[in-house]
């Protein structure tokens, strides 16, 4: 039998302050030998057991990071050990080489219903089997490198989760509260001055907006959108988003115009959500349009699919289009933008990444889609179509 190695073990199936743990499964002594030698060389430690009562019960206690298990010993075989280590909700999981004789299909296929990774015929040269082993190792590693880097994203996103929800709770009701008492000064004309009294209408449409993010917020949390139905006013719709922006996009020198084709149209969806996706769209384009440049937005009738991929799905409703001049978005972010918490490569630009991901949700929710795409001479284009509810 070879000497113990001088290495020291580490391999990727396992940390680095212990040694690999290789069990073995079999009766024969030449084998045992050859692959205690083999393992010993490569700086790891083999446990060995010689038959399947006592292979069931080192394999829960001693936890390997491999198991080879011989198929024929005299007291059962090496399938039903590996098969019942796979059964037991409690048992680590690790590589499973079979190292047996039967070498017919049938037997193949057998090894690998009950829960093996590898299946290796005798005679076989123990380079290959440290090869495959070493292989099996690696992947192990990988394995549970991902699945902590998993472990990992799922805290942050529940940690992140929890804050957002904390906040926006915290938030909602003195903005409210906010809102609320402009609304009265507003109303009564307690502010005499006509400039101040704009620009107390632009705090209001501010407050409004925020609490439109907020209401956004909440739903994205909550992962659905109640919707409420009803017959839309497009001229309405236009005339809130454009009082709600008018002073924002005055104040950075970027103009907004409404191309409203779809009047006369009727088309039942929710126009509250269908205001939230458009104040978040505005938002955006003004985030990103250079003074001097112009957001258009366009509504028309939707009779006929029109995504890049020509694919239907749709029915005839509502279409708008959301064109900014800026800076653009890379063909490899057009879709990563709606995702929760994604954020532009105009890192310089602010934003939470939430908003966009709120757009598709809702459109989803009004059994449509939302997409973007260049426009032309520059900048984006976002596209949301949305069915009528109702015939």
């Amino acid at each position: 039998m070879a000497p113990n190695s001088s290495g020291s073990g580490a391999a990727p199936g396992a940390s680095a302050e212990r040694k690999v743990l290789v069990f073995l499964l079999e009766d024969d002594t030449a084998v045992i030998d050859l692959v205690q030698d083999a393992v010993e060389m490569q700086g790891w430690q083999l446990l060995h057991r010689s038959s399947c009562a006592d292979a069931a019960a080192t394999l829960r206690s001693a936890r390997p990071d491999i198991a080879l298990l011989d198929v024929n010993l005299p007291d059962g075989e090496g399938f039903s050990v590996c098969e019942s280590l796979r059964k037991d909700p409690a048992a680590v999981p690790m590589p499973v080489i079979f190292l047996t004789s039967r070498g017919d299909p049938t037997s193949r296929l057998k090894g690998f219903m009950v829960g093996g990774q590898d299946y290796v015929t005798k005679p076989f040269l123990i380079q290959e089997l440290v090869a495959r082993i070493q292989a099996h190792l690696a992947i192990q590693a990988r394995e549970a490198a991902l699945s902590q880097e998993l472990l990992k994203t799922r805290l942050h996103e529940r940690v992140r989760q929890d804050i957002m929800d904390m906040v926006v709770h915290d938030l909602s009701a003195p903005l409210s509260t906010v809102k609320m008492t402009l609304d009265i000064i507003h109303s009564r004309g307690l502010i005499k001055d006509p400039s101040y009294a704009r620009y107390l209408k632009s705090a209001e449409n501010s407050i409004e907006f925020a609490l439109v993010m907020i209401a956004g917020l909440l739903d994205l949390g909550a992962g659905t959108v109640k919707i409420d139905a009803t017959e839309l006013d497009l001229n309405a719709l236009s005339q809130r988003l454009a009082k709600m922006f008018g002073l924002q996009y005055e104040i950075k020198k970027v103009g907004l115009e409404f191309d409203l084709l779809a009047e006369g149209v009727r088309v039942v969806s929710d126009q509250t959500l269908l205001f939230r996706v458009l104040v978040n769209l505005l938002a955006n384009a003004l985030k990103f349009s250079p003074p001097g440049a112009k957001v258009v937005v366009r509504v028309s009738k939707r009779t006929a699919p029109s995504r890049p991929d020509g694919r239907d799905g749709t029915p005839a409703g509502l279409r708008v289009e959301v064109a900014d001049a800026g800076p653009g978005i890379p063909t490899a972010e057009k879709d990563a933008i709606f995702r929760k918490y994604h954020r532009a490569t105009e890192a310089h630009v602010p934003g939470s990444g939430i908003g966009l991901a709120f757009c598709r949700m809702a459109c989803e929710s009004l059994q449509g889609r939302i997409w973007a795409e260049d426009a032309q001479p520059r900048g984006s284009r976002f596209i949301l179509e949305v069915p009528s509810l109702l015939p």
